[in-house]
């Protein structure tokens, strides 16, 4: 993920967080998205990827990685959101 990814514009946290923790929380939120993905607790993956995107709603990953939830959840339209803002986000994004 590239510097900038989030989009994030608020004053500065007075223990120091800054961008980069932003990032290293949302890079943490979407491994315990990818945990419970992979123990197919789709309902848990997808609360975790939401707090990624949350936190860096520029990250074309998060999406496509919530699409895939949501698609094994049955919610097909909203998949195919998240899959658009996916593409939208990377152009390059294929998964």
């Amino acid at each position: 993920m590239a510097a900038g990814d989030c989009d994030v514009t608020m004053a500065p946290e007075p223990n120091g967080a800054g961008e980069a923790d932003l990032e290293r929380e949302a890079e943490l939120f979407k491994e315990q998205g990818n945990a419970f993905y992979a123990k197919k607790d789709y309902n848990e993956a997808f609360n975790y990827y939401t707090k990624a995107i949350d936190i860096c709603p520029k990250n074309a990953s998060y999406y496509g990685n919530r699409a895939a939830t949501l698609m094994m959840i049955g919610k097909f339209q909203e998949a195919l959101e998240d899959a658009q803002q996916a593409v939208r986000l990377d152009d390059a994004f294929v998964r």
